[in-house]
């Protein structure tokens, strides 16, 4: 049973299956005034009986009402899903007005706690990833290992990679050399004698 239709004079003349649900909704909060925000149920039941539109159609076009309502920059959401004319407020009030609104959930009895969620997939499958566990990898605190350290001031490890590349070096040299190459660090180009010399 559908009360009477709202009468919008702005729209006076124009055929109603022209006009958006936007420019309805409008109109509507227009006409209400300052201080009457409206729930979005009842701007869609109001904009629902001024147009004399079914239910279907209604419900179909919810979706891209609702989007048009929030990318329209002359709509303004007060929380729990209240409406209104940003034309209104001031900047100033916007925030108030959302605080205020936010303030008077806060006396309100808290909601009950929800309850535990259960993930269907994880139950019994001991196979499966839990991705929400920690990852030891992921932790910063790990020790190096010293054997991997590079110590300048240790000469073991300089003669350990003296020996490593001797021996590289005897692994690829001709075997018709017949000897194998060794490097020492006394040998220079010249001997003493030659300095002398």
């Amino acid at each position: 049973m559908r009360r009477n239709a709202l009468e919008l004079e702005v729209f006076a003349g124009q055929e109603k299956s022209e006009l958006s649900m936007i420019e309805v909704a409008r109109a509507i909060l227009e006409l209400r005034g300052r201080d009457h925000e409206m729930h979005f149920s009842d701007l869609v039941n109001e904009i629902q009986n001024y147009l004399g539109t079914s239910n279907s159609d209604i419900r179909e076009a919810l979706p891209l009402f609702y989007t048009e309502l929030n990318f329209d920059g002359s709509f303004i959401s007060l929380g729990d899903n209240k409406w209104g004319l940003r034309s209104w407020y001031g900047v100033d009030e916007i925030d108030e007005e959302i605080i205020a609104l936010e303030e008077n959930d806060d006396d309100e009895v808290a909601p009950k706690a929800k309850k535990k969620r259960v993930n269907a997939f994880m139950d019994g499958d001991s196979d499966a990833i839990d991705y929400n566990a920690d990852d030891p990898e992921d932790e910063d605190a790990y020790e190096a290992d010293p054997a991997l350290s590079y110590d300048d001031e240790n000469p073991d490890d300089e003669k350990n990679e003296v020996e490593a590349y001797d021996a590289e070096i005897n692994e690829i040299a001709p075997d018709d050399l017949g000897e194998d190459v060794d490097l020492n660090e006394d040998d220079d180009e010249f001997s003493d004698d030659d300095a002398e010399t």
